[in-house]
């Protein structure tokens, strides 16, 4: 291949990615350009102006890092250009706002590994792979099978790009990775990915950071609040006859929320989104202190639903997401044995426990009803 046959595209956190023909013409398929209107962060841009990056720039840089690790592991040239489309095609399935809709559209509509396995299979993407490799196996690598682990794994591409990705658009100082060293340390054992002794403290880091960006970024308080309006919008679209969902699930961000606020039971939700008026916080409480009927009538969306009906307004109620460290990744010694980065590293066993110290239940209103809201609210959870 030529420089000429190559497509050099230049990323602000990557530096320059190459792209091969067919890699190119996966590229510029309406189905891939489509992420250039998904944000990866969802609704967190309210918060942190610059998180406007989107599902297309993560693609391309998780295939850059899939390939460097292909390298490090020693693939021969057919599994490193395999494992390259894997990487470029990863989140092809994501709808609008990514994982902020899907918590809410995946029992409906399916989470975006399977809806982007069954893209790959039967779509003009499959006629592109179809010229030089096998769709479904590329399916199967997209979702973590064989050197696919090189994509999902704890210390793998998706992981890498997106946290340096997050802390550089967000501007905060958290995502801190030493890349370098984890690939200087990758190994492939035993049908999967390993790090050497020596990679134990950047695989530390690289977990640190996310979960700092966790707390810090992803479960903001004000994140959770405007994240918490787009997906009672969604439930309202899933409950709308008139909602058209195989149209809506080829939308961007922008075109989901003009969709959406054409829904009168959604419309108060987007609105407050494209004006900023977010529901303020008005009770917050310690969740491993809930008892477990709060905590599923929380989840069910009952104690929404109760504490709307007793306040005569829209409240909402977002419950923390669990933080797991999924700490799979082996970590080999000099004696050519191994542990999980869990057993290896006390630091990484213990976050998981710090988070579930932190996760809290939060409860929000319209901002003109804060002051009145927040006495019912009170009352009830405190009762």
């Amino acid at each position: 291949m030529t420089i000429s046959d190559k497509t050099i595209i230049r990323d602000p956190v990557q530096g320059t990615i190459e792209l091969s023909p067919i890699e190119a013409r996966l590229m510029d398929t309406p189905i891939f350009q489509r992420l250039r209107g998904i944000r990866q962060l969802g609704m967190t841009h309210l918060v942190y102006p610059g998180a406007h990056h989107t599902r297309f720039e993560h693609a391309l840089g998780s295939l850059l890092l899939a390939d460097k690790m292909a390298r490090a592991v020693e693939l021969a040239a057919p599994e490193r250009k395999r494992l390259r489309l894997a990487a470029l095609l990863h989140d092809v399935g994501h709808l609008a706002f990514s994982h902020d809709s899907e918590s809410v559209t995946a029992s409906r509509l399916g989470d975006h590994e399977k809806r982007g396995a069954k893209m790959i299979l039967s779509s003009p993407l499959a006629e592109i792979i179809e010229r030089e490799d096998d769709p479904k196996t590329i399916a199967r690598w997209m979702q973590g099978e064989s050197y696919g682990q090189l994509i999902t794994s704890d210390v793998g591409a998706d992981r890498i790009d997106y946290l340096l990705r997050d802390a550089h658009y967000t501007g905060v100082a958290y995502g801190v990775i030493d890349g370098a060293r984890i690939l200087s340390t990758l190994r492939w054992e035993k049908n999967k990915p390993a790090l050497r002794g020596g990679g134990l403290e950047a695989a530390e880091s690289l977990i640190m950071a996310r979960f700092e960006m966790f707390h810090a970024v992803y479960y903001h308080h004000a994140v959770r609040m405007a994240r918490a309006m787009l997906q009672a919008a969604l439930l309202e679209a899933l409950d709308d006859s008139g909602m058209d969902w195989p149209a809506a699930t080829l939308d961007g961000d922008t075109m989901m929320l003009v969709r959406l606020r054409a829904l009168p039971a959604a419309k108060q939700f987007v609105d407050g989104l494209l004006t900023r008026q977010l529901h303020k916080r008005v009770w917050l409480g310690r969740w491993s202190e809930m008892d477990a009927g709060v905590k599923k009538s929380a989840k069910n969306g009952e104690l929404a639903e109760e504490l709307s009906k007793a306040c005569g307004t829209s409240i909402l109620v977002s419950v923390p997401d669990p933080f797991k460290s999924q700490t799979t990744i082996e970590i080999l010694d000099e004696e050519g044995g191994s542990k999980s980065l869990g057993e290896a590293s006390p630091l990484v066993a213990s976050l998981e426990e710090a988070a579930e110290s932190r996760a809290q239940l939060i409860i929000g209103a319209p901002a003109k009803e804060r002051e009145r809201v927040s006495l019912i609210v009170k009352k009830r959870m405190e009762k």
